[in-house]
């Protein structure tokens, strides 16, 4: 596949500055980039890599004051970028609808037009699959639940009985939907089961990633709504509510009916106490132990995470402790000598 710069330009909608006939035969990170290739500056940290490049043209900010052979402005290279991927390197294209014949699907189940049902795929009781759906081999949907149009299955996804699945959701290998919520009530002399009787109820156009596991409520909903993506290995507990369009990172976990609200950034291995608010916008850095309420569009971090300016005076004062140590024995020292 190749593409000029010029028909680039229009893909992307950027300007350039340089020549609109060289060609792109591929792209690369622009450490590794050679030439004809296309990459792109998403992160100043590798700024630093222009100077050594080989591309023959790079993605960059409209307001970037480097510069380079072939420069493409837009308003967001990463999304640019992304842009380019499928045209250079397409996806392996989806299977011809089909309903392989090792697939176990009750009488009472609901199937749409055009969809897939893989090899070992097992469809229970009045379950409802919508148009155009595709899962992949040995994947599990349970009694009474619903997968909306266009949605896509990888192998060995397990959905329990009873949840809602949007349309256009994309959920991969190894994810558990259903699960029972880490409900008990200790006796004298025992531990009770509390009964996990809710549902998982997923939006439209949302993405879970590899490995997750998403408990059921008590008695209401477990909810991930429109938009959001899940990263692989993410614990989402009984009665969550999740908003739109919220990023959630990699072995993050998220306690008991927490609540997350619309367009919140958690990074990777935070983890969410129950029964706590985030506030619209709000973004949790990398590792944070949330513990208690987090107001709308403020940054968090920490172990417990604090805004961020307070944490880091914290941190800036902690360090300063052996500092402050060896003054006070240098001042007891001159005490001590001057009795």
């Amino acid at each position: 596949m190749e593409f000029s710069l010029g028909q680039i330009l229009k893909i992307v909608d950027g300007t350039l500055e340089g020549d609109e006939a060289y060609i792109i035969t591929d792209l690369a990170e622009i450490q590794h980039a050679k030439k004809g290739q296309l990459t792109f500056l998403g992160n100043p940290k590798y700024n630093k890599y222009l100077s050594t490049t080989e591309a023959t043209a790079v993605l960059v900010p409209k307001d970037f004051k480097g510069s380079y052979e072939n420069l493409i402005r837009v308003e967001n290279p990463n999304l640019a970028f992304s842009l380019m991927i499928p045209r250079f390197r397409p996806e392996l294209p989806l299977p011809n609808p089909e309903i392989h014949k090792t697939a176990c699907i009750a009488n009472s189940a609901q199937l749409g037009e055009n969809i897939y049902i893989g090899p070992n795929v097992t469809i229970e009781d009045k379950a409802v699959i919508e148009n155009n759906v595709f899962i992949f081999a040995n994947s599990y949907i349970g009694t009474e639940t619903r997968i909306g149009s266009e949605t896509i299955i990888r192998p060995n996804v397990t959905i329990y009985h009873n949840c809602q699945i949007g349309s256009k959701v994309l959920i991969h290998s190894g994810v558990v939907v259903g699960s029972d919520g880490f409900g008990f009530v200790r006796t004298e002399k025992s531990i009770k089961k509390i009964p996990q009787a809710g549902r998982v109820v997923i939006g439209d156009d949302v993405e879970i990633g590899a490995n997750c596991s998403i408990d059921r409520g008590t008695l209401g909903d477990t909810v991930i709504s429109k938009g959001t993506k899940l990263d692989n290995l993410i614990q989402i507990a009984h009665n969550v509510k999740i908003g739109v369009y919220c990023f959630i990172a990699a072995q993050s976990g998220i306690a008991g009916s927490s609540t997350i609200e619309d367009r919140v950034t958690i990074a990777g291995q935070v983890g969410v106490a129950g029964h706590l608010k985030i506030g619209e916008g709000a973004i949790v850095a990398a590792q944070s132990g949330v513990s208690k309420d987090v107001p709308p569009g403020t940054i968090v971090f920490g172990y417990p995470a604090q805004e961020q300016k307070k944490a880091r005076r914290e941190i800036v004062n902690i360090r300063s402790i052996p500092d402050i140590k060896a003054k006070l024995k240098e001042i007891e020292k001159i005490i001590e000598e001057s009795k």
